[in-house]
């Protein structure tokens, strides 16, 4: 027993000598590697890109949702977006896309690779590919769309051509706009309008 005692009191006085040293060198460690940073040196960045990204104002992945008055819930989508330098009130996005969900439980998806958004009159001008496929088995084909962001109401800017349930068909315009008294959204499809018809639909 009085070896066992004698070895821990050896052991715990080494431990008093050793601790206090190893401490104090981890300390002078740390202090010489502060020497070799300089906290006043910037840190090094790339110029080109922070201009890129302090002079665009670039917003990733911006959302925009809302009701109409007829309960239908709107929704847009962006990968980018960055303000107009020449009006500040307009917004240029990137592969916008756009989701109607209908409050009879019916949807229309509409994608473009363009946008422009105008917040103050909130009218979305969709470029560039529009596609716009309804749950009803309509699927349209543009190069320009324009649409409220308000409510139920899109206009393409020309020429369209899709599928429906009738057939094929190709028109010089297409309109869809939302019935103020039953809440029903309608495609119509003006100026020469040409149906391949589909008897099987």
């Amino acid at each position: 027993m009085a070896l066992r005692t004698s070895l821990r009191s050896r052991v715990i006085n080494w431990l008093k000598i050793l601790l206090p040293l190893t401490a104090l060198a981890l300390l002078s460690t740390l202090f010489l590697l502060s020497r070799t940073i300089d906290p006043t040196r910037p840190i090094p960045a790339d110029r080109a890109d922070l201009e890129s990204r302090t002079g665009s104002q670039q917003i990733t992945e911006p959302t925009f949702a809302g009701a109409t008055e007829d309960g239908h819930l709107v929704s847009f989508v962006a990968t980018s977006a960055r303000v107009d330098p020449d009006q500040p009130e307009r917004v240029i996005a990137d592969s916008m896309a756009a989701q109607i969900d209908l409050s009879e439980g019916g949807r229309i998806n509409i994608t473009s690779l363009l946008g422009t958004v105008n917040d103050i009159s909130g009218i979305a001008v969709l470029e560039g590919d529009v596609v716009l496929i309804s749950s009803t088995g309509y699927r349209i084909e543009t190069e320009e769309l324009t649409t409220s962001m308000r409510e139920i109401a899109a206009e393409s800017d020309g020429p369209i051509t899709g599928t429906g349930p009738p057939g094929q068909l190709d028109a010089g315009k297409m309109t869809m706009t939302s019935d103020p008294e039953t809440g029903d959204v309608h495609l119509f499809f003006t100026n020469g309008v040409k149906l391949i018809y589909d008897p099987e639909n």
